[in-house]
């Protein structure tokens, strides 16, 4: 399948024939696709409010992220900015559940889009790696967060968070259960594995997310924004 031309976004229609694709060339994502489909094309939009929720969903599950940022909002009035994070008080921040180091790091981000050190708009115009490295030069945002970033808001076709709990272990327990694949990948090798994936790592992602998902009963819309 032919590649998306650069900083092409994925659509409906391009990530389920990704999906296929990806179902034909690797048995554990054959499996998958046979019995869930393609998978959702989560999406959040490109502002602030989504990088915010990233900080969140850092290190906690993802329900409990979600709830923070239901929460966060509330707090914020209904619209989670730069300006209304600037208005709230540490304690507000933390009544809403946000822990200290986070709070340093949100505050960070609305610091850095006032001050004009940081613009989300540009970001759409830059290729993977510039966005990359412009979200991990701010406080508290890795490779993981600008990952998430590069698939949610977007919608980049080929990004691997290797650093992802729920893709490691997605993989392994999908591979233990598809069928014709008795060589089981260690996870130290998930960007060798990625290597195959290419030019839609994020779609082979999505799967595995989504099988991971419904293997412990959960909806699949939780990775959506709320």
């Amino acid at each position: 399948m032919r590649p998306l031309r650069p900083r092409q976004a994925l659509t409906k229609e391009t990530l389920d024939g990704a999906a296929r694709w990806l179902a034909g060339i690797d048995p554990t994502l054959g499996a998958i696709y046979e019995s869930l489909g393609p998978p959702p094309l989560w999406y959040r939009r490109p502002v602030f409010a989504t990088l915010s929720r990233i900080v969140l969903e850092q290190q906690v599950s993802l329900a409990a992220a979600k709830s923070t940022f239901q929460r966060l909002k509330l707090e914020c009035g209904g619209r989670i900015s730069a300006a209304s994070i600037s208005r709230i008080s540490d304690q507000g921040l933390a009544t809403a559940g946000v822990s200290r180091q986070k709070i340093r790091y949100i505050r960070g981000l609305a610091d850095a889009i006032r001050c004009r050190r940081f613009s989300i708009a540009r970001l759409a115009d830059c290729d993977d790696e510039q966005v990359r490295q412009r979200i991990t030069a701010l406080l508290g945002f890795g490779d993981w967060s600008a990952d998430v970033y590069l698939m949610m808001a977007l919608l980049r076709p080929d990004v691997l968070p290797v650093g992802d709990l729920g893709l490691v272990k997605g993989l392994v327990e999908a591979d233990a259960e598809a069928p014709g694949r008795p060589d089981r990948p260690v996870t130290s090798a998930l960007a060798v594995r990625g290597e195959t994936w290419r030019p839609f790592r994020s779609v082979a992602t999505r799967m595995i997310w989504q099988h991971y998902l419904v293997r412990r009963g959960k909806d699949v819309d939780e990775i959506a924004a709320g």
